[in-house]
C-alpha cells in the first residue's frame, strides 16, 4: 500500500508541474493578447486558447493539490501502521484532515463550476448544436458520504486512543 501510495506521490508531483505550467503559459499568453504586448501568437495556439479544457486547468491544479494533501495525510497513517501502532492520536487529526481537504475540494468544485458557467454566459460563448448553457448544481453524495465517515472514523480513533491510554494506567 505504501509503495502505491508513494507512486500516485511522484505521478501526482509530476501532474501538477505540468498543469501550473501550462496554466501560467496560458496566462501569460492571454495577458499578450489582451495587452498586445509581447509576440503574436500562432493560430493553432489561438484555438488551443478556446478549448473548454483551458477554463478547466485552475480547478485541475486544485484538484491534485488536494489529492496530494490526501495522499501525504495516508502516508502518514501508513507510517504508523508499519511501526505497528496506528492507534495514534496524530491519526484521528489525519483523517479529520483528509474529511476537510475534501470537503473544501467539493466546494471549491461548486464555485469553479459556477464561474465557468457565468464566463460562458457574461462572454457569448457559442454552444455546440445552438444549446445554453445553464449553470446546474449537481451534488456529489459520494463525497458528502466519505467526508461524514471520515469525521466519524476519525472520532473512533480519537477515543479509541483515550481508551487504550487510560487503559495503560491501569493496574
Amino acid at each position: 500500500m505504501k509503495i502505491l501510495i508513494d507512486v500516485t506521490v511522484v505521478v501526482l508531483w509530476g501532474l501538477l508541474v505540468l498543469a501550473s505550467l501550462v496554466t501560467l503559459a496560458l496566462m501569460a499568453a492571454g495577458l499578450f493578447r489582451v495587452t498586445g504586448i509581447g509576440p503574436e501568437m500562432p493560430d493553432a495556439f489561438l484555438r488551443f486558447l478556446q478549448l473548454d479544457i483551458v477554463i478547466a486547468l485552475p480547478l485541475g491544479v486544485a484538484a491534485i493539490l488536494a489529492m496530494l494533501f490526501i495522499a501525504d495525510r495516508l502516508r502518514r497513517i501508513l507510517v504508523t501502521l508499519i511501526e505497528g501502532d496506528p492507534f495514534v492520536p496524530e491519526n484521528a487529526g489525519h483523517l479529520r484532515a483528509i474529511a476537510i481537504a475534501i470537503a473544501v475540494y467539493q466546494i471549491i468544485r461548486y464555485g469553479a463550476h459556477g464561474i465557468i458557467a457565468l464566463m460562458f454566459t457574461v462572454f457569448g460563448r457559442p454552444v455546440e448544436s445552438g444549446v445554453s448553457i445553464q449553470p446546474q448544481f449537481g451534488l456529489n453524495i459520494g463525497a458528502w458520504i466519505a467526508v461524514i465517515a471520515l469525521l466519524v472514523l476519525a472520532e473512533v480513533f480519537r477515543e479509541g486512543t483515550r481508551l487504550r491510554d487510560e487503559q495503560k494506567l491501569t493496574i
